[in-house]
């Protein structure tokens, strides 16, 4: 069945755009504009791009963190595609927070909670955690988002999810030194405990409140960047 509605939840590229402290920033310039002598209304346009392989919405492969991991380019693309859902954390989200466990399981998200778990047992296993820090994206208090305590990591992994996303730059913290090399007080622990088992993790998501209350939401979470072959 065709969707009634499509929802874009990435962040447009652009010079200058937000990215991890001490990432390449993203870089787009025209290098090709030249038309052609007998045909005036043609012209041969080619642009060229610059950034890291973690740029604005992006995934996270098992590689980012663990060198035997999975990459990108090694995982079906069916764990990409799939029914979401939508989990509201909004009340505990608040400037360099850890958001736990409790405040994740709170009435609200009764719903969705139940419904997590693996798709063979023909459940929903992309989870979406709804902060509302997206609000602050270009801005410095982007970088002081709220984050999700290990636990929140484990428990979803337990329940079945393969991929949990947030409109956030990190479901770690972000420290205010990462840019220096600086790790966060409570270390990588969604990455270590997500990667580390084989599932994927969806950065810089925005807009996820247009999905909020509808729990079969398909997503479709792409990345198409041919860097992944060798990264992620």
């Amino acid at each position: 069945m065709f969707p009634t509605s499509i929802v874009d939840l990435s962040h447009p590229l652009q010079s200058g755009m937000t990215c991890y402290p001490g990432d390449p920033g993203f870089r787009i310039h025209c290098s090709c504009n030249s038309s052609i002598s007998d045909k005036p209304r043609m012209v041969i346009t080619v642009h060229e791009l610059t950034c890291s392989t973690h740029t604005g919405t992006h995934l996270d492969a098992p590689f980012h963190f663990f060198p035997s991991g999975a990459k990108l380019s090694d995982i079906p693309l069916e764990r990409f595609v799939g029914r979401a859902v939508v989990l509201d954390v909004r009340h505990a989200a608040h400037s360099r927070k850890k958001i736990g466990w409790a405040d994740v399981d709170v009435e609200c998200n009764s719903v969705g909670l139940r419904q997590i778990g693996p798709r063979s047992e023909g459940k929903t296993d992309i989870v979406l955690l709804w902060t509302g820090w997206d609000v602050h994206w270009d801005t410095p208090t982007y970088f002081a988002h709220p984050y999700f305590a290990r636990e929140v990591a484990e428990r979803l992994r337990d329940m079945g999810a393969g991929m949990i996303g947030s409109d956030t730059l990190n479901p770690d913290e972000t420290p205010a030194d990462a840019s220096e090399g600086g790790e966060p007080c409570d270390g990588f622990g969604g990455h270590e405990v997500l990667l580390g088992a084989g599932r994927l993790i969806c950065e810089n998501l925005r807009g996820l409140g247009t999905l909020a209350g509808d729990s079969v939401s398909e997503a479709w979470l792409m990345d198409g960047d041919d860097l992944s072959k060798n990264s992620r």
